[in-house]
């Protein structure tokens, strides 16, 4: 079965690769290249991470129609989520600093972690957790959605490599900074549990 995975991030396509391969699901990914998307990016504007995932899959489903492609879609949407910080940056995570990055030019992409350690100063309290919720839409609109979360900690300093996506540099899984998870215990965490029970719900109804 062919399904459509709404993004045309590198990284989250491959981390949908590997659930497949993984779970040997008889399912090939089309990427918003693969089916013509020609529409820049789809605003979020949601107030939650399920809305946004339902924006985006409502989004592509429009084109879709339009283009005469009928295929099951899959879209995602993730937010790390600070206890200390009244659950910011939440839905807000890609973009959290980029108000003061408008102003300041010259401060860097990884902003976003400055921010938070200074929020975080002196505060003893570092839980945190990711939270992905996965929506995935059939060609006759109706779509049911599932959710991945991953406990874990916010490091009192940057000791790990600064690329994206930038907070996991600062995001720590039992004790373990989450660029230093295996393979294993990575198959554990937020997206990679939404995106398995999305996949297995849709094949079991095929």
């Amino acid at each position: 079965m062919k399904i459509i995975f709404g993004t045309s991030n590198k990284r989250k396509t491959e981390d949908i690769q590997k659930v497949i391969a993984e779970n040997n699901f008889d399912l090939e990914v089309l990427t918003l290249e693969d089916i013509g998307w020609d529409l820049g990016d789809i605003e979020e504007d949601g107030e939650t991470l399920e809305e946004n995932s339902l924006i985006k899959a409502q989004a592509i489903y429009s084109f879709c129609k339009n283009h005469s492609i009928n295929y099951p879609i899959i879209t995602d949407d993730a937010g790390l989520f600070i206890d200390a910080l009244d659950g910011r940056p939440g839905i807000y995570t890609a973009r959290y600093a980029e108000e003061e990055r408008r102003k300041d030019p010259s401060l860097p992409p990884y902003e976003c972690i400055n921010k938070v350690l200074r929020e975080l100063e002196k505060i003893e309290n570092r839980k945190a957790y990711y939270r992905c919720a996965v929506t995935c839409m059939k060609p006759d609109g109706s779509f049911k959605q599932t959710i991945g979360r991953t406990e874990g900690k916010i490091a009192d300093e940057i000791t790990e490599p600064i690329v994206r996506p930038y907070f996991y540099s600062i995001f720590n899984y039992q004790g373990i900074n989450f660029r230093n998870l295996n393979e294993e215990t990575l198959k554990e965490t937020y997206r990679f549990c939404a995106l398995k029970q999305a996949l297995e719900e849709l094949l079991k109804e095929e």
